[in-house]
């Protein structure tokens, strides 16, 4: 009879190990599953560095029309692109850039345009490449007559890429403070008129998206004027570049209708870019 209890506590006392053997392993399966990607995307660590202006402007939500105007402006500046008339502001795409006409596949013009900038030692973003392609489309339009709605997702994704992982609250502070500090280091650092000129040649990407960047750049004793103005062939109608810029950011205005920066919410990789493309739409259609 002894020996019948004890084989019967015994089959108890298995079974009941293996039935703590089995929610302990499921815990720690549950303790140790991932977060999911949205998550992880958006609450990552760290700050972004080295976004350029246009990006900054994408990240930060500013209106489309300024964003565009950078984008255009960055180009000019790295000869990507060539001005031809102030008003309306028209632009050609340099000889380097064109592939057109030339008998290449898609895949081949983009590796021709790639190559291009290393020639003058310069560096061509992916988003630039939809900016090239509409402006070499459409010779001799202005640039208010083009429609940049299709270079603009591929703009707000490109920069949602490379801002995944990190912390996005801390990278928007980290940019607002290189576009509070850019007038300040004019000021400073910019004392005799040609020093003055490299500060902005470095930084008036960032200047132009301070909140009055007319008063930075006109002065009582100094007006900044780009490189690729500096030879004269363009006449801006006595207007300073800082008063000329603010009537090109005015007149981007509407070149990008509120579908193109809307998306649809759907997989959890698509997060980072939803909430830029909804920052963009409020600061451009709502704000």
């Amino acid at each position: 009879m002894n020996l019948e209890l004890i084989a019967f506590g015994f089959v108890i006392g298995a079974f009941l190990f293996l039935l703590l053997a089995f929610f302990y392993v499921r815990l720690r399966h549950r303790a140790a599953a991932p977060y999911q990607p949205a998550v992880a995307r958006i609450e990552g660590g760290g700050i972004k560095r080295g976004l350029t202006p246009p990006e900054g402007a994408v990240l930060l939500g500013r209106p489309l029309n300024l964003t565009l105007t950078l984008v255009i402006f960055d180009m000019l500046r790295k000869s990507f692109i060539r001005q031809t008339a102030a008003w309306p502001l028209t632009v050609e795409v340099a000889e380097d850039f064109r592939t057109h006409g030339q008998g290449l596949s898609a895949q081949e013009r983009g590796e021709k345009r790639r190559k291009a900038p290393q020639t003058i030692n310069a560096t061509l973003h992916k988003y630039e490449e939809p900016f090239l392609e509409i402006l070499e489309t459409n010779p001799g339009l202005t640039v208010h007559q083009l429609d940049f709605g299709v270079a603009i997702q591929p703009l707000v994704r490109y920069v949602a890429g490379r801002v995944g992982g990190f912390n996005l609250q801390e990278t928007r502070d980290y940019y607002r403070l290189i576009i509070e500090r850019a007038p300040r280091e004019a000021r400073s650092d910019g004392k005799l008129t040609f020093e003055r000129q490299k500060v902005f040649d470095r930084n008036f990407g960032w200047v132009l998206l301070g909140n009055d960047f007319a008063a930075v750049l006109d002065t009582a004793d100094y007006s900044y004027l780009p490189l690729w103005l500096r030879e004269g062939k363009i006449n801006l109608g006595g207007q300073s570049f800082a008063q000329w810029t603010q009537a090109v950011v005015k007149e981007m205005v509407n070149l990008v209708d509120e579908k193109d920066v809307k998306v649809i919410l759907g997989q959890d990789n698509e997060t980072v870019t939803a909430t830029l493309l909804n920052d963009i739409s409020r600061a451009t259609f709502y704000g």
